[in-house]
């Protein structure tokens, strides 16, 4: 359902020298900065011409595998200016191999403030987007700032060409430098309508409709509350998140549906050229059949020689059309054999497409965490660092790192998930071992509360008996305690240890 708003702009009158920028439309020149360990690193940005005239600075200290990011903003004005589809601005960490994630969305309640993000990434560039929801798969074309070299010398930064970028959001306006907003309605809400909009034309109420009606329940409390700022906007973010969840998953879902097509298009496309393959053999078998019986005929007519000269001269021309018949057949058959040949190679093919397909899990899971691959599956690792000290409660942080990994499962249903959880060799063993239950079922319980099937779910303790590192020393200890959730297709049985890896 979605209520009209309007947004009035002006256009100031004084011309501005617009910001350099280093964009054109296939390429766009990023800073890599390479983060040291556990020293608070500052960023200046620089800004597009299509950027709001705001200041944007960022803090970024790198330390236990992670980099903490600050980005503070003033005067940012809010990304539905652009119009059209436009909703947000989001926040990219891009290598210098061209590989990116999406960090989260620049959340702006109002046009200052400051957003926190981390990054398993330690050397790379920040890029902010206009986009239309946040959880969108790649930066769009809509570039609004990028980090600018690091000033410090323990930071050193390397320029290089990112050609990563991808169509940009349909928008009414190319800038929004000269333009502000003077509407009644709050920003948040705005976004929660447009983006719940946005998820009905990609048809999510089909592939995802619990989500869908959750999100349009929280909407309408939003809209319900809309003179209660902070419940308000609790309402609409949760709106928001639900709508973004439902577009990724529908846009996943249906590139499936078209691979699994093809495949039987394909498919039928070669059991018919199997089948005229066949035809064509019975009909060269039956024309060499034909040729034997001629030849007899020949054979027969010399050892008699009463037959005429007629007789015989019509059986050689006889004999001769049923092997231009024959020869005709053969090069028939050869080439629907070839063709077939050619249907099998795409097959085969679309078929290494679609193992491609599930493929890019393992790629999805490393941006989620530390992930390795092993004979049982893939091996996502949650360090001891995202529970508090001997609690089995999940941080936040290790909530949003389940969910990401919760929202890869939903489109892969045919992959199961072992959560095994472990400690050192510190402290009792039967405290142990229920520490470490509790926590490899706290992820479990985690997983089902957001929509996987609890039949595709084990969660096994193990307490200090599967050490990985040495527990005579703090950093082997805080190496073993750990949970590893692997997943993988069928069972996934228990690690033999009595086998080297």
């Amino acid at each position: 359902m979605r209520q009209s708003c309007k947004i009035f702009i002006f256009v100031a009158v004084i011309s501005l020298v617009a910001p350099l920028t280093a964009w054109t439309a296939d390429s766009l020149q990023l800073n890599a900065v390479t983060f040291p360990e556990r020293k608070t690193i500052k960023l200046e940005f620089r800004g597009t011409t299509r950027a709001p005239r705001a200041e944007v600075t960022g803090k970024v200290e790198f330390r236990e595998g992670q980099a903490q990011i600050e980005i503070e903003f003033q005067n940012m004005k809010p990304a539905v200016l652009f119009g059209g589809d436009v909703t947000c601005y989001v926040v990219w960490a891009v290598s210098r191999d061209g590989t990116y994630s999406n960090l989260g969305e620049l959340w702006m309640p109002k046009n200052s403030g400051n957003v926190d993000f981390s990054s398993g990434r330690k050397s790379f560039a920040l890029l902010i987007t206009a986009e239309p929801y946040a959880r969108v798969n790649r930066p769009s074309e809509l570039i609004m700032m990028f980090n600018t070299a690091a000033e410090s010398k323990k930071a050193p930064t390397d320029a290089f060409e990112f050609t990563g970028l991808g169509v940009a959001p349909e928008h009414e306006l190319q800038s929004i430098t000269h333009i502000a907003l003077d509407s009644e309605r709050p920003l948040d809400l705005m976004q929660a309508e447009k983006v719940y909009e946005l998820a009905q034309r990609h048809e999510a109420d089909t592939y995802t409709e619990d989500m869908m009606r959750d999100a349009f329940i929280a909407l309408g409390q939003a809209r319900n509350l809309a003179s209660k700022d902070k419940h308000r906007t609790d309402y609409s973010r949760r709106s928001i998140a639900l709508s973004s969840d439902a577009i990724q998953i529908t846009l996943r879902r249906k590139e499936a549906e078209e691979l699994e097509r093809q495949i039987a298009e394909r498919q039928a496309e070669m059991d018919a050229l199997e089948g005229r393959a066949q035809e064509a053999e019975e009909r060269s078998a039956s024309a060499a059949h034909a040729l034997d019986a001629a030849q007899l005929a020949i054979a027969e007519a010399t050892r008699l020689q009463s037959e005429t000269e007629a007789s015989v001269q019509q059986t050689q021309i006889e004999l001769g059309r049923i092997a231009g018949e024959k020869k005709a057949l053969e090069l028939e058959q050869a080439a629907i054999l070839a063709s077939l040949e050619g249907m099998r190679e795409e097959s085969r093919r679309l078929l290494k497409e679609r193992e491609a397909l599930s493929g890019r899990l393992e790629g999805a899971l490393s941006q989620v965490a530390e992930t390795r691959d092993s004979a049982r599956g893939l091996i996502v690792n949650l360090p001891d660092i995202l529970f508090d000290l001997n609690k089995a409660a999940l941080k936040p942080e290790t909530q949003i790192v389940i969910a990401k990994l919760s929202g890869i499962l939903l489109i892969m249903p045919d992959l199961n998930v072992r959560i095994e959880g472990h400690t050192d060799a510190t402290g009792a063993d039967d405290y142990n071992l229920k520490l470490s239950e509790q926590r490899a079922q706290s992820v479990s319980d985690f997983l089902k509360a957001q929509n996987i099937d609890s039949g595709r779910l084990q969660a096994v303790g193990y307490g200090k008996t599967r050490p990985v590192a040495d527990n005579e020393t703090a950093e082997g200890r805080k190496k073993n305690r750990r949970v590893e959730i692997i997943i993988a297709r069928g069972e996934i049985t228990e690690e033999d240890l009595s086998e080297p890896e």
